[in-house]
């Protein structure tokens, strides 16, 4: 991401090329049923409880919480029981078949107090036309783009859950990020071969010692 360029100049004194995470479309694009607001990787590092907070305010909307980073007993049970005190939210087992994810999924969730290098779950999602709703964090906001709404994870939760509650029942709004989502995984920065034919020409400039172009 930009973000994380930035940081290895400020730090390191680095010109880097950014060069977007590979996402194989077919991978991750599927039909959806849009039956639930998902958050994946239910971490406190990754808005957990944030998450947890908006589902409890949005009692009449089902939340899907799939384990990413793997889950020992006792922090799954722990989960469990703070999802089974909503009503309204299940945690999944991780997958490597993310269609069954993002097949069920309306809206993901992506509240991150991490600063993040950039935001994989919201390029997966966009595959699908699915808006991400997240937080200003690192390279988060590269990742959502227009195909989602971008809130500071410390915005009031009246913001947070406004944001989910519009999407879920506007349809209009909804298509209209839908139809923005799915452009937004289409541009040029997202096709591999424009990403393999940068990274190639980073290799070569290193080779031949020239300067690397600008990022762009």
């Amino acid at each position: 991401s930009e973000f994380t360029a930035r940081a290895y100049k400020e730090k390191f004194g680095i010109e880097s090329t950014v060069i977007p995470p590979t996402i194989n479309p077919a991978f991750y694009s599927t039909p959806t049923t849009g039956e639930f607001v998902t958050m994946i990787n239910p971490y406190n590092e990754k808005g957990f409880e944030l998450a947890v907070q908006i589902a409890r305010e949005c009692a009449e909307i089902p939340f899907l919480f799939v384990e990413s980073w793997m889950l020992d007993d006792d922090h799954r049970a722990e989960i469990e029981r703070t999802l089974a005190s909503l009503g309204n939210a299940v945690l999944e087992s991780r997958t490597s078949d993310m269609k069954t994810v993002y097949g069920r999924t309306k809206i993901l969730l992506a509240p991150s107090k991490w600063e993040e290098a950039w935001g994989r779950v919201a390029s997966e999602a966009h595959c699908s036309g699915i808006p991400v709703v997240g937080s200003r964090r690192g390279g988060l906001p590269e990742a959502i783009g227009n195909g989602g709404v971008i809130l500071d994870y410390d915005a009031p939760l009246a913001d947070w859950v406004a944001a989910i509650r519009r999407l879920w029942t506007d349809k209009a709004d909804y298509d209209r990020m839908s139809a923005a989502a799915r452009q937004f995984a289409e541009r040029p920065q997202m096709n591999p071969d424009n990403q393999f034919a940068t990274f190639m020409d980073v290799l070569n400039r290193a080779v031949e010692g020239q300067p690397l172009r600008k990022a762009s």
